[in-house]
């Protein structure tokens, strides 16, 4: 049995020495670790990723009949965001991260001090599976927040009406959201890589994803390089199905898969909104 484990942890010491990931990994822990051990680096890449995700939206958005070829892919093709709109989305959300997000992730920091960067980087397929397993348990925390937000009208006025404002979402539109609201999401979105023990390196990319998949379902266009469209079987409700949500509030309440609204009876397919084409 010893003989056994031996080998076991030898041959798991040189698969990790031999991650893809581990160059990357030893890069940045090597040459940015006060950079990463702060507690601003979440809000950083996370902000930052938002915005630079937007951007090739926000300019299909204000390219509009000049770009034929893209406004063929929108969900609504008479309705588009106006510079108020816009304006007032990013505002929403610089304010929401500075006087929010930013205040509890120092005293996060003061609560739970940040630990030293592991060594090994992570497996290519544990970041995957990492990234996939946190993007499931948010999608059934969400679920029943969002649910339970549209069920009790209390819930709906005080906390997410002003996420739908616009029945027409676009992409700065994914981060309009009352304080209460962000806040639950950035606890989750913290809380769950801690609950499935995942590295901090699945942790932040699991970051970034998230931020991609809320924009990409908010983005009003439904490409055929959408995630909905790469993941077969409609497991993945992706843009279309979030855009009927915003025009029948009463479905679609995952923000991502299908299968708890397919359970629960809340599910609606794109074709429920094809009146508004």
């Amino acid at each position: 049995m010893d003989l056994v484990e031996t080998s076991v942890d030898i041959w798991m010491s040189w698969s990790r020495e031999k991650s893809l990931l581990q160059p990357l990994w030893d890069s940045l822990r090597l040459n940015y670790t006060d950079y990463l051990r702060s507690p601003l680096f979440p809000i950083v890449l996370t902000v930052s990723s938002y915005f630079v995700f937007c951007i090739p939206f926000l300019l299909c958005d204000i390219m509009g009949d000049k770009w034929p070829w893209v406004q063929q892919f929108k969900i609504q093709p008479s309705r588009r965001p106006t510079a108020s709109a816009l304006l007032h989305c990013a505002g929403v959300t610089l304010y929401n991260h500075v006087f929010l997000v930013l205040p509890a992730s120092v005293a996060q920091w003061a609560w739970r001090p940040p630990a030293d960067l592991p060594d090994q980087a992570p497996f290519l397929l544990e970041l995957i599976a990492g990234a996939i397993g946190n993007l499931l348990l948010f999608d059934l925390q969400y679920f029943i927040w969002h649910l339970l937000h549209h069920r009790i009208r209390w819930l709906y006025v005080t906390f997410h009406a002003i996420h739908h404002n616009y029945s027409s979402p676009f992409a700065l539109a994914t981060q309009c959201l009352g304080g209460w609201e962000l806040v639950t999401v950035g606890f989750w979105t913290t809380l769950n890589p801690v609950i499935l023990r995942c590295h901090l390196f699945t942790t932040w990319a699991f970051m970034v994803l998230h931020v991609y998949v809320s924009i990409e379902d908010h983005c009003g266009y439904d490409f055929p390089w959408s995630t909905s469209r790469l993941i077969p079987f409609g497991i993945y409700g992706g843009p279309s199905k979030h855009d009927v949500h915003h025009q029948k509030p009463n479905t679609n309440f995952a923000p991502h898969f299908s299968h708890w609204d397919k359970i629960f009876g809340t599910h609606a397919d794109f074709s429920f909104s094809s009146a508004t084409k």
